[in-house]
């Protein structure tokens, strides 16, 4: 940390100003004499003032402060969070893997060698990873450091900036003119018409400051905050009870809990509702209709909304209380404390149940029929032979949308609807034989060796599954009002400009004004006050050397 014997006491108006400091904060004299020349003009960009990470220090504190406010490092940042991202989005993300399978076996099976060291190192769950998260919050520190040290100074000396400023600060303007032969009546006509250009106006003896559009100087610093907001309103998303996106299987009749609620609420489909659109209507669909047949016009999901009061209570049944009834149609949810239930999709084709029977390997048929209802399946099934054999069939593992065996034995499944049902079985006879088979729809295959009996399919019933979206988002109100902040913010940044003219009256006329942007505009302004008045006329120097270099 720096001492205040390490601050500089301007030789011209003795004002005491912070270590570090190249401009004098009241009259604007160059302190720092082995400030880079080339770099003259660059040292009105905080307007001289004393940055803290540009003072050095052995703190650690400080050391720390230096490196979060880097633009260099700040860089390095968000190119390795684009390099991460990019990574995640070479193989699926664990969430997109089918219901149910092992993420180790998963990856492993359908990517080889590359995919089990994308598991391995922890890839399959990247963007909610500590590590991806650490590296969000390192670029939150490093904004917000770098908006305090460069943001802080630069508002104490535009808020604090004197009227009076040094000869040598007029000169090192890009806009500079003096007159000599100017009366104070012609300035008093010169800072009217400024008056008349919206400039904030201040005067000390002699001195004139004239200004308008600060405002500009902090757009940076609030596409900062905006930013800032942005990245706490997606890392909230990884927190429990701040976000929720999760598909809802509701079949007609059936009364289903919604997933991420804690079982505190529960649904039921009354009735599912599809209408499609008439052939012979006229309308524009009429030659879709017919090539493609039936296209639906609407379908919507008559629910009972329900809360369960005993979800506080662990291992208790649900208690559910009718809380609303809705209907839920495309683009008009239904919305509860906080959650939305959008109405997704619909499955017209998931089985409800299917039922079987015993055979021997000659087609006889051995006993009666028994039936495996998806929702309500039991482990064991007691079935009545033909012939006074009973059977007990043992429903070892179930997949309502098979997608193959995992390593451990069990049937994993793409999804939770029964599109393509697959059963593992183990029969058992009166004799004590035991015999395992894995049932698909058209296929069976005998797991253990020389089997005495097939399981046949006999017949299915379906229903209407209808598919809704729960959404819930605490975050979105953050993430909107950070990018509106932050378009604001650039608004700010690239439309208002910031505008200071200092006047002097001491020898006629001294005039130098500074831009942050746009020097052609503020030229023309002041000229156009000049010439109105005949006090003169002003060029940006930097213009006209460029001008000066492309004639030679």
């Amino acid at each position: 940390m720096s001492s205040e014997n390490d601050s500089i006491k301007c030789p011209h108006c003795g004002h005491v100003n912070p270590p570090g400091t190249q401009l004098c904060q009241s009259c604007g004299l160059l302190i720092n004499e082995d400030y880079d020349k080339k770099k003259i003009k660059d040292v009105m960009r905080y307007d001289g003032s004393a940055v803290r990470s540009k003072v050095k220090s052995s703190s650690l504190f400080d050391k720390i402060w230096i490196f979060f406010t880097s633009i260099r490092n700040g860089v390095i940042i968000i190119a390795l969070i684009a390099i991460a991202s990019a990574i995640g989005t070479i193989l699926p993300q664990e969430y997109f893997i089918p219901v149910g399978a092992n993420a180790s076996d998963y990856y492993y099976e359908n990517y080889g060698s590359f995919g089990k060291l994308y598991y391995s190192l922890g890839l399959h769950n990247l963007y909610s990873s500590w590590w991806f998260l650490l590296l969000n919050a390192m670029l939150a520190l490093s904004i917000i450091a770098a908006s305090i040290d460069r943001g802080v100074p630069l508002f104490k000396t535009l808020y604090n900036q004197g009227v009076k400023k040094h000869p040598s600060y007029y000169k090192r303007q890009r806009i500079y003119l003096h007159n000599e032969d100017v009366a104070n009546d012609d300035v008093d006509q010169l800072i009217s018409e400024f008056k008349k250009k919206k400039y904030n106006i201040r005067k000390e003896d002699n001195s004139y400051l004239l200004e308008k559009g600060r405002l500009s100087r902090y757009g940076p610093y609030i596409n900062h905050t905006g930013l800032i907001i942005l990245l706490i309103g997606s890392m909230l998303r990884f927190f429990p009870g701040m976000y929720l996106d999760e598909l809802v299987y509701a079949p007609e009749g059936e009364t289903v809990q919604l997933p991420g609620t804690g079982g505190q609420y529960y649904i039921r489909n009354d009735k599912f509702i599809i209408d499609t659109y008439d052939k012979d209507s006229g309308s524009v669909f009429d030659k879709s209709l017919s090539t493609q047949g039936e296209l639906a016009s609407n379908y919507q999901t008559n629910i009972t909304f329900y809360e369960n009061e005993s979800a506080d209570i662990v291992g208790s049944e649900p208690d559910l209380k009718e809380i609303d009834q809705a209907e839920i149609k495309v683009n008009h949810p239904f919305i509860h404390d906080s959650y939305h239930l959008y109405q997704s999709s619909f499955d017209m084709s998931a089985m409800k149940s299917m039922t079987f029977e015993l055979q021997d390997k000659e087609g006889n048929v051995l006993s009666e029929p028994f039936e495996i209802v998806f929702k309500d399946y039991l482990d064991t099934y007691k079935v009545k032979g033909k012939n006074g054999n009973d059977f007990e069939v043992q429903l070892r593992s179930f997949a309502p949308d098979y997608a193959g065996v995992g390593n451990n034995g069990t049937l994993i499944s793409n999804t939770p609807v029964p599109r393509n049902p697959a059963f593992l079985f183990e029969v058992n006879d009166s004799e004590g034989s035991e015999e395992y088979s894995l049932i698909q729809i058209q296929n069976t295959t005998d797991i253990s060796k020389d089997n005495k009996y097939s399981i046949k399919f006999v017949s299915m019933e379906n229903e209407v599954v209808s598919v809704l979206t729960l959404k819930k988002d605490k975050t979105m109100f953050l993430i909107g009002a950070g990018f509106v902040i932050f378009l604001i913010g650039v608004f700010i940044g690239s439309y208002v400009n910031h505008r200071r003219i200092w006047i002097n009256t001491d020898n006629g006329l001294t005039l130098a004004a500074h831009t942050n942007r746009n020097y052609y505009s503020i030229t023309k302004e002041i000229n156009e006050a000049l010439d109105k008045y005949n006090l003169g006329y002003v060029e940006d120097s930097d213009s006209k050397v460029h001008n000066e270099r492309m004639k030679g």
